[in-house]
């Protein structure tokens, strides 16, 4: 009991900075708005393109109308959760080395990768309770959404593509560590991670030989696999490997990470900062 115990009380430590994050998300009212604004206008432009694309009847690779409606849908609430990724985890990571905060919080006694992250996920939160569901909400009674083949698996299939992300996202702020203005490479990242995830179009519609690339790179994990398993487009056995995969992608950014993050730190340090 007592390892459970010490577990459930340091799992509570880091909940209280998803609430922090959440609380200060709630504070940006006009913000909220605007942003929403934007990616309202953003699907909805998606939405009347694929619309003229796939008029009368027509499919591409096998996706009808009905499929992209949601699939822009869903890709749309998704960018709410990059953004948030990049910017509660990179630029994060990138604004405490430079103001040196990144100092104190290496003297709290919690996981510094952990402390990230859960402030993040309170980020993600307020996206999906808030703004996700807000514009879900109007394109359902506009236009309609095709409900998921497996609500549980879709969601535990888009938890773990988060993972990776947030894997990658933290790999990203490490690197102000070491060339100090990343700026470029997280720009790099965040707008090849939408154009590779599958964000932007489903994947199946890229060249062949960028696909197999593809298959040996966790960027597809993060959203085309999720959104696949919401349409149904893959049986039971793809499914669970495609989760393990996932997984497997999860745990070993994060891993990586961690060590990564210890060698950063201890470079840091016999450098004086």
């Amino acid at each position: 009991m007592a390892p459970l115990r010490k577990f459930w009380t340091r799992f509570r430590i880091y909940t209280r900075f998803s609430k922090i994050r959440f609380i200060d998300r709630l504070s940006y009212r006009a913000h909220f708005f605007f942003v929403l604004t934007e990616y309202l206008l953003i699907i909805i432009v998606n939405y009347f393109l694929w619309k003229a694309i796939l008029a009368d009847g027509r499919t591409i690779r096998g996706y009808t109308l009905e499929d992209m409606v949601t699939y822009v849908a869903i890709a749309g609430v998704f960018r709410f959760i990059l953004n948030e990724l990049s910017g509660g985890i990179s630029r994060e990571m990138s604004g405490q080395y430079h103001s040196g905060e990144l100092i104190m919080n290496l003297l709290k006694p919690v996981s510094y990768q952990l402390y990230i992250y859960f402030r993040t996920f309170g980020g993600i939160l307020f996206q999906l309770l808030f703004r996700g569901a807000t514009v879900l909400t109007i394109w359902a009674l506009w236009v309609g959404l095709t409900p998921p083949d497996s609500p549980a698996t879709f969601i535990a299939s888009l938890a773990l593509g988060v993972l990776i992300y947030a894997g990658i996202a933290f790999l990203v702020g490490l690197t102000t560590f070491h060339i100090e203005n990343n700026a470029g490479v997280l720009f790099a990242t965040t707008a090849s991670i939408e154009l590779l995830s599958g964000t932007l179009i489903p994947l199946v519609m890229f060249p062949s030989w960028m696909i197999s690339i593809l298959d040996y790179l966790p960027f597809r994990m993060i959203f085309y696999i999720p959104m696949q398993i919401y349409l149904g487009q893959l049986g039971i056995q793809e499914t669970v490997s495609a989760l393990i995969v996932q997984a497997t992608w999860a745990s070993t950014l994060s891993i990586a990470g961690f060590f990564l993050f210890k060698i950063s730190v201890r470079k840091l340090t016999i450098q004086g900062g």
